[in-house]
């Protein structure tokens, strides 16, 4: 067949994508710290790592209305003061959509600007779990304003002012951001914000998630941002996850800006592991440095949005941000579409390709993407079959990382080869690219964030294809161009976004790393025919025992590591009404330890002991303490349109923070509300959780007690359950703590201690 490229055609384009592997491999690294000697002006890791450690270099846990919160509290305000500020403490109660209520604490300090007036604002909280010391979750934000403060004082005053936010209760359901723009005077004045949270230890910070105008905002974090890591992806499957920072609730107060966060190391999210030692300079370096600049940009810009307009957008390599206005997507993709028909029609024109063969490369593209979702998906079972995936994330992911990566090439490869002789170099070819043209336009028509990763390979096909108006030899010149050119553009700006997946999705994500994988594989298929015949199969050899190395080596590997370990949680549990208590294990895993199974005597089988969660834990029979249990005091009751109005007070006597009334789903509560704060309808989300049930949280509980007020839409008695507690074991639990192995570690409420009764409300 006449403008068939050469067999070396192929190894160039393997070895292409080897080299962008292994350039993406390097830049998952963040870049090296600035020492403390930085230029004044500038970011500096060494400085803002400093910093951290004065914060929580203690290692102690600091969660929502704590003393160890005070102390890290008072820190803040303690820099802030040294740094010139005048910082000040406010707060007040604040409620959440989840019914969690607490009264937070937020640091906020001002610089002003050269005009008055509209102000922008750099945030992190500085909560933790109780589980954990939260060094980076969010001890690193929390450094990264307290240095960007610093940097700011030594730079000529931005053109509007700046607000540094450091807030208390995200933890407990963002709820000093909630008490920020619900009540602090200055959150009038704020017109964007820059975030920064994190779910991880160590890795690149990326730009996740912007506000609504992201059109005008990326043009802004292009030109400034010196080491970018932002898609539109990320973006875009953000907004489908259940997962929430700050930044939710400043966007829905109408900030525009900029969220940073780094999700290497997430086994240590949440645990005893988020602590200084585990804390990385370099990506401190990265996300302060980064909210530096786009704070910069933002404070000296004119904050005119410009509307709503969306942007796509990707970065190349942390090299450049490459963007364009979503509307624009569509020119590109019938740009793209407009040259490969006319490509199409030459090449049947001159007969280079024949109708049969466009047919079967039509058909052999979907082909290769439903087989590669069979066999990941027949891999990714096989191995939660076997065991290899206990929980979503491992201690040694790589084997099997390496396995689904080269699944993903290996059904592209064979399938390729496989039918080369059908449909030829032209008709795979131009089969392949209709796929990818075709896709170009429904994204850029449905879902623009997502169509980069199609439109701008399938414009590189369209405008390298033209390469076969010029041929004039049978070297095959055209058609290598045709295909290595669009094949180095597709992994170059897919394989980052791949590379990541893992670490923010887990396990689920291997089915689509195979998949999508296969997919930027799908323009070397064409490649893979015109290799001679004795060396045809060699690739795919190689592949498929990659697929099978990889695998198997992954069924041998340790499954945690104390570096990289399993979360346990372990519960002191007293139900009041009828007087059993139990110790409660809650492994991960779903696989009791045999140390705690020989010390605790734990069944074998799962007990449910909250009424609105069907998720049990393994439970052994603990000793009777007689722990004092949460008490509900009515104070009145009133009637009013047929509907009942209760007026409560609830509280530990035995002081614990944490209280919950959770109502049963026919029990008509509604307009709740806690210390004088009305909760929001719960989100439905919340109430599919708990299948109905509506929980009421407070999770700063003084020892007065809190005041509850709630309506019943009838005369009927009201039922609820009062649950408090408190975190730790009693120190009759220490065994089971010594048992538990180095490979386990308490995750967000951590151990805790549990006692809930049964209470019946009647009108009088």
């Amino acid at each position: 067949m006449p403008n068939v490229p050469r067999g070396k055609s192929f190894a160039i384009a393997i070895a292409v994508y080897a080299l962008i592997i292994c350039l993406t491999a390097i830049r998952s690294r963040p870049p090296s710290a600035k020492g403390a000697d930085a230029p004044a002006d500038e970011f500096s890791g060494a400085r803002a790592w400093s910093v951290l450690q004065e914060l929580v270099g203690d290692g102690v846990p600091h969660p929502v209305g704590s003393e160890q919160s005070s102390v890290v509290r008072a820190r803040i305000v303690s820099e802030l003061t040294q740094l010139g500020y005048q910082p000040q403490v406010r707060g007040g109660f604040a409620c959440d959509a989840y019914g969690t209520c607490a009264e937070v604490k937020n640091v906020v300090a001002r610089l002003d600007g050269r005009e008055s007036g509209a102000a922008v604002m750099v945030a992190a909280h500085y909560d933790s779990v109780p589980a954990g010391p939260g060094a980076s979750d969010d001890g690193v934000g929390a450094a990264s304003v307290l240095e960007i403060a610093r940097a700011l004082k030594m730079s000529a005053p931005p053109r509007h002012p700046v607000i540094f936010l450091i807030d208390e209760g995200e933890e407990a359901g963002l709820l000093g951001a909630e008490a920020f723009v619900a009540g602090d005077p200055w959150a009038k004045d704020v017109r964007a914000a820059v975030n920064m949270d994190n779910r991880g230890t160590s890795g690149p910070s990326a730009m996740f998630e912007t506000g609504s105008a992201n059109g005008w905002l990326m043009r802004m974090y292009a030109g400034a941002v010196r080491h970018p890591d932002a898609t539109s992806i990320f973006y875009a499957v953000y907004k489908l996850l259940p997962n929430d920072t700050d930044f939710t609730v400043f966007k829905r107060a109408g900030y525009q800006g900029f969220n940073f966060a780094f999700i290497g190391d997430v086994a240590h999210y949440h645990t005893p592991l988020d602590d200084f030692a585990n804390a990385s300079a370099n990506s401190i370096q990265q996300e302060g440095g980064s909210a530096l600049t786009a704070l910069r940009a933002l404070a000296n810009s004119n904050l005119q949005f410009g509307g709503d307009s969306e942007a796509v957008f990707f970065d190349l390599f942390g090299w450049k941000t490459i963007w364009w206005p979503a509307q624009k997507t569509i020119y590109f993709a019938a740009l793209s579409l407009a040259l490969l028909i006319l490509e199409i029609v030459i090449l049947l024109r001159r007969e280079q390709m024949r109708m049969k063969n466009l047919l079967w490369g039509v058909v052999i593209w979907p082909v290769m993407i439903i087989a590669s979702g069979i066999f990941g998906g027949t891999l990714y079972f096989l191995l939660r079959a076997a065991g290899a995936l206990p929980t979503p994330w491992v201690a040694h992911p790589v084997p099997m990382l390496i396995a689904f990566w080269a699944l993903g090439f290996l059904v592209a490869a064979t399938l390729g080869l496989t039918f080369w002789r059908f449909a030829g170099f032209w008709g795979l070819w131009s089969g392949v690219w209709i796929w990818w043209v075709m896709a170009a336009v429904v994204l850029g028509l449905l879902a623009p964030a997502y169509s980069y990763i199609f439109v701008v390979p399938a414009l590189a096909a369209g405008i390298c294809g033209l390469a076969i108006l010029f041929e004039r030899s049978d070297g095959g010149f055209a058609g290598a161009v045709a295909a290595i050119v669009p094949t180095i553009v597709a992994a170059a700006i897919a394989i980052e976004a791949i590379w990541f997946l893992y670490d923010a999705l887990g396990g689920i994500s291997l089915i689509v790393i195979t998949i999508l994988v296969a997919l930027i594989s799908t323009p070397i298929a064409p490649l893979a025919g015109t290799v001679s015949a004795g060396k045809r199969w060699f690739v795919p050899g190689v592949l498929l025992a990659a697929v099978i190395i990889g695998a198997g080596v992954a069924l041998f590997m340790p499954f945690f590591s104390a570096s990289s370990p399993e979360s346990l949680n372990l519960e002191y549990f007293q139900n009041a009404d009828s007087g059993k208590t139990y110790w409660m294990a809650n492994p991960a895993s779903e696989r009791l330890p045999r140390s705690l199974i020989n010390v605790g005597n734990f069944s074998n089988k799962k007990m449910v002991v909250y009424p609105w969660s069907a998720k049990g834990a393994f439970a052994a029979d603990a000793p009777i303490l007689n722990l004092a249990s949460p008490v509900l005091t009515v104070r009145s009751v009133s009637s009013s349109g047929g509907k009942w109005r209760y007026d409560v007070l609830v509280r530990s006597p035995r002081g614990a923070p944490v209280i919950s009334l959770a109502f049963p789903p026919d029990a008509g509560v509604e307009s709740v509300s806690m210390q004088g704060q009305a909760i929001p309808e719960l989100a439905p989300r919340m109430l599919r959780y708990t299948h109905g049930w509506r929980p009421y949280t407070c999770r700063s509980s003084p020892a007065g007690g809190i005041e509850m007020q709630f309506t019943a839409a009838s005369a009927k008695p009201v039922q609820l359950f009062l649950l408090d507690e408190s975190f730790g074991l009693p120190p009759q639990g220490a065994f089971l703590q010594r048992a538990r192995p180095a490979t386990t570690v308490p995750i967000q409420d951590g151990d805790a201690t549990l006692v809930m009764r049964h209470v019946t409300l009647k009108p009088q």
